[in-house]
């Protein structure tokens, strides 16, 4: 066996406090050098409307195209006492102070605080170390009020002449507001310490700190979010919010926005001569393996053993084994080291941040080598995993260990591993092994048979604005968004051959957006038969039907964004309602629309970019990505196949490599000038 066994879900818990190998603070020794006030002149201390996050010490997150530097700020459970304390200092002064882990989110709760609470006062961000205790002073004069004093990492004020009860007091009765934030662990060093040595400078601080924080009831902010915190940010429509909802079981929300990008540049910037060139091939070598599709931990020895292939020139003076091992496994930011334990001894992989954010942008970090994939494969991964290294390995453009990990899947009977493996042996060629395949893939109950839906049970979920759409191997039910609370209503493309139930599941999410009571039904049929939408028809619940017709088509889709320019201008349709209803454009084969018309094609654009928080959504079902499906109109494919926010549907037999095409259109730069 060339690992023992274990799985990525749950594997460590490597936040401060939860690691045995996080550090510990105890009896810090502080020594602060304070300076001069480093503005004595209130008329240029800026609003907090005029402020940026990230100025005032906001971690930040990974970047996204187009997107604003951080994701949407998500309530925290706490935020009603947050704003309870803020709305009261604003008006009457005093202080409120924010606690938590690292990464847990205390800067950017406080700052939501202050931009929701004080966004007229003007505020002061002094630099850690600065003397404050001028501060009343220069306030006392002046008329450019009511003011604001940020203290990010309290710690780095608590002094003689930094912030003292006394000067607390004197800013309290100046009605000066001031919001700071604290680490757990400093925080019970400081208002628990017992003795003092009265002539040391930092035992000095240490007391004042305190009295000090003896005076201040702390709001404290977890590093873990709860259930109502993770539901509210699965509703945001942001795509850094869903990865990090995806490991929130691990990890805090904040914590893997906030650690992850500041691990990423640690590894990145490690290969380099004083560095930790073979601490960072070690990582390498864990990331590929995740990329690949295992992600499982694998024993320290194989990781020895693979990392010499990473190792880069040897005037980067590589350190020794035992010291790449205790950098690369470290954690920092009080999160997670680069490398996270398995659930047993001497086994590691890779923190999930680091192969997502590099499988993200391929492009910049290079393929996965061939060793990693054969290695790969001898690690006992399970099912999982040779699920996702089959799919890594296709999408990579490495048939042969894409066949190596399916063939055990679909030879014990996995119809949809059979169905992948007879589209590439289509793809190179040889029919008859592809024709086995097939004959492997109709043995499977799942596949071979016709999954009904039960339509007696409610098919729309007003909670999570979800339509089922058919069930799983298992027999759980799949459902797919047609609404996100609080953010707008979904869009999709079904694209498959004919006689592979696309317009099946164009009708059931139709169907089941009408039995919300939410929902209007706009379609087209642009199909020869002219049948698609009979059972609609019969039951009654088609608003608009224009068939088939470019002239009355064309005037469906301007009244659509008519509607939503307008709703656009007026707000309040994010969340559909029966007395605001949102409107769901269907178009079948929507193929022979837009060859017939490229105003029909711009249409559809405009409403798929801006019509989700307007209530106008459209759903069409094309015969495959190609360019043809657009009518010609790249802009149009792009926006179905890089946004992730639309639903696609790829079925039948050629959704494997319509899954691959799309990837690689996400890829593919949409002008020869990035500054465009």
């Amino acid at each position: 066996m060339r690992r023992k066994s274990t799985t990525a879900a749950g594997a460590a818990s490597v936040a401060v406090g939860g690691d045995v190998h996080a550090p510990i603070i105890t009896n810090p020794q502080i020594n602060i050098v304070l300076a001069e006030t480093e503005s004595v002149n209130t008329a240029d201390w800026a609003t907090v409307h005029e402020v940026d996050a990230l100025t005032l010490g906001v971690h930040r997150s990974r970047t996204i195209a187009s997107g604003p530097p951080l994701p949407p700020y998500v309530l925290r459970d706490v935020d009603h006492e947050v704003a309870q304390q803020m709305k009261h200092i604003a008006v009457h002064g005093g202080m409120v102070l924010l606690t938590g882990d690292s990464t847990s989110g205390k800067s950017r709760t406080a700052f939501h605080g202050i931009q929701q609470c004080m966004p007229d006062h003007a505020i002061y961000a002094p630099l850690q170390g600065t003397r404050l205790s001028n501060l009343p002073q220069t306030i006392r004069g002046s008329s450019h009020g009511p003011f604001l004093v940020w203290l990010d990492d309290l710690e780095g004020f608590l002094g003689r002449d930094g912030l003292t009860p006394s000067l607390l007091d004197a800013l309290r009765r100046l009605r000066v507001a001031i919001v700071a934030t604290m680490q757990d662990q400093l925080f019970e060093t400081y208002a628990n310490i017992q003795a003092y040595e009265p002539n040391a400078l930092h035992d000095q601080s240490r007391e004042i700190g305190h009295r000090l924080l003896r005076a201040v009831d702390p709001i404290r902010i977890s590093r873990l979010w709860s259930a109502r915190e993770i539901a509210r940010a699965s509703a945001a429509s942001d795509e850094r919010l869903a990865d990090a909802v995806k490991h929130s079981s691990i990890y805090g929300v904040s914590e893997y926005l906030a650690a992850g990008p500041a691990l990423l540049q640690s590894w990145l910037r490690a290969q380099r001569v004083n560095g930790n060139p073979r601490g960072a091939a070690l990582v390498a070598a864990c990331v590929d393996l995740a990329r690949a599709g295992f992600r499982g931990a694998v024993d320290v020895e194989i990781l020895q053993e693979l990392h010499t292939r990473y190792l880069p020139d040897a005037s980067l003076r590589p350190e020794t084994w035992n010291e790449a091992v205790a950098w690369a496994t470290k954690v920092q930011y009080g999160v997670s080291g680069l490398l996270v334990p398995g659930e047993y001894e001497a086994t590691w992989r890779a923190f999930d941040y680091l192969p997502d954010s590099i499988s993200r942008n391929k492009k910049d970090y290079g393929e996965i080598p061939d060793f990693i994939w054969e290695e790969s494969l001898k690690l006992c991964p399970d099912e999982d995993d040779l699920w996702r290294m089959g799919m890594s390995a296709y999408m990579a453009g490495k048939n042969q260990f894409a066949i190596a990990a399916w063939e055990p899947l679909a030879e014990r009977g996995n119809g949809s591993a059979a169905s992948n493996l007879a589209v590439i042996f289509n793809e190179i060629g040889d029919h008859e092994t592809a024709q086995y395949w097939r004959h492997i893939e109709a043995q499977d109950d799942f596949h071979s048979a016709t999954i009904p839906v039960d339509t007696s049970a409610p098919l729309y979920d007003p909670d999570s604005g979800e339509v089922t759409v058919g069930e799983s191997r298992d027999g759980e039910r799949l459902r797919i968004a047609v609404h996100k609370p609080g953010v707008g209503v979904r869009h999709g493309v079904i694209a498959g051959g004919k006689g592979v139930g696309k317009s099946n599941s164009m009708t059931l999410i139709l169907l089941g957006a009408f039995s919300s009571g939410k929902y209007l039904l706009w379609l087209m049929d642009w199909s020869p038969e002219q049948k698609h939408y009979d059972p609609l028809k019969k039951a009654g619940v088609i608003d608009w039907f224009t068939g088939n017709n470019t002239e009355r088509s064309l005037g469906m889709l301007s009244a659509a964004v008519r509607i939503l320019e307008f709703r656009k201008g007026k707000g309040g349709y994010v969340d559909p309602t029966p007395e605001k209803p949102a409107i769901v454009i269907g178009v079948e084969e929507a193929h022979h629309l837009f060859n017939q018309s490229a105003e029909a094609a711009s249409l559809c654009l405009q409403i798929l970019r801006e019509g989700a928080d307007a209530g106008v959504s459209i759903f069409l079902t094309i015969p495959n990505i190609a360019l043809e499906s657009f009518g010609g109109n790249a802009e149009l494919r792009a926006e179905v196949a890089a946004n992730d926010k639309h639903w696609k549907f790829f079925m039948g037999a050629a959704g494997l490599p319509m899954l691959r095409d799309v990837t690689q259109i996400k890829r593919s730069p949409t002008s020869g000038d990035p500054f465009v």
